[in-house]
């Protein structure tokens, strides 16, 4: 039986379900259309339109893409079976641009993120949850993510999710923050207490 969009993050949970809430909230007031890019099993699309008239959801698995319409069969998402980069900026533009969990799939991080500001429109906003390659000085945040994540699985349970796997991570958190700065003028890369980096770009008017 499919899922009720306002009832499916709160009955299930894990580290990306999290995170979509801190993805949804960077949503600008006024946004008209918000991208989800590699939109997984659907939750976040699904949360986003709960908000917001219109909503594309881009996955290049079919598999989890069906799985994310059939969970979600009620929510105002366009589902589409695509890459991002088919998307060209003259055709799509959003007010917001969102990924959880994505961006270490995608092969050169700099291009994934000069493309995915190109789809933000002015006074939008891009947010993205990825993960990054520890390095040894990064041990601290790791043991604390690892520690914090376990007392959450035994406090709420982990669901599954069934989209495709990707590990480990190409960058670094230093290569993440060198490369948003160069391509993405004014971005922020922060940690984030479960494990994740929070990316938050907003273009300029």
């Amino acid at each position: 039986m499919a899922e009720r969009v306002a009832d499916a993050g709160r009955r299930v949970w894990n580290v990306n379900i999290h995170y979509d809430a801190r993805l949804s909230a960077a949503v600008p007031a006024g946004a008209r259309a918000a991208l989800d890019v590699g939109c997984g099993d659907g939750f976040l699309a699904a949360r986003l339109a709960e908000s917001l008239p219109a909503v594309v959801a881009v996955d290049r698995d079919e598999g989890v893409l069906d799985r994310a319409r059939a969970r979600f069969p009620d929510a105002r998402v366009e589902w589409r079976l695509a890459d991002v980069f088919e998307l060209a900026p003259a055709e799509a533009r959003f007010g917001a641009v969102v990924s959880n969990a994505t961006l270490h799939h995608l092969p050169d991080t700099r291009r994934a993120l000069e493309h995915l500001g190109s789809l933000v429109e002015s006074g939008g906003v891009l947010g993205v949850v990825t993960f990054v390659r520890p390095r040894v000085r990064d041990l601290p945040w790791v043991a604390v993510a690892w520690v914090a994540r376990g007392i959450a699985i035994r406090m709420r349970g982990k669901w599954e999710h069934t989209a495709p796997t990707q590990w480990p991570p190409e960058d670094t958190l230093g290569d993440l923050r060198r490369i948003a700065k160069e391509v993405l003028p004014g971005s922020t890369v922060k940690r984030l207490l479960y494990g994740r980096v929070l990316l938050h770009w907003r273009r300029g008017w």
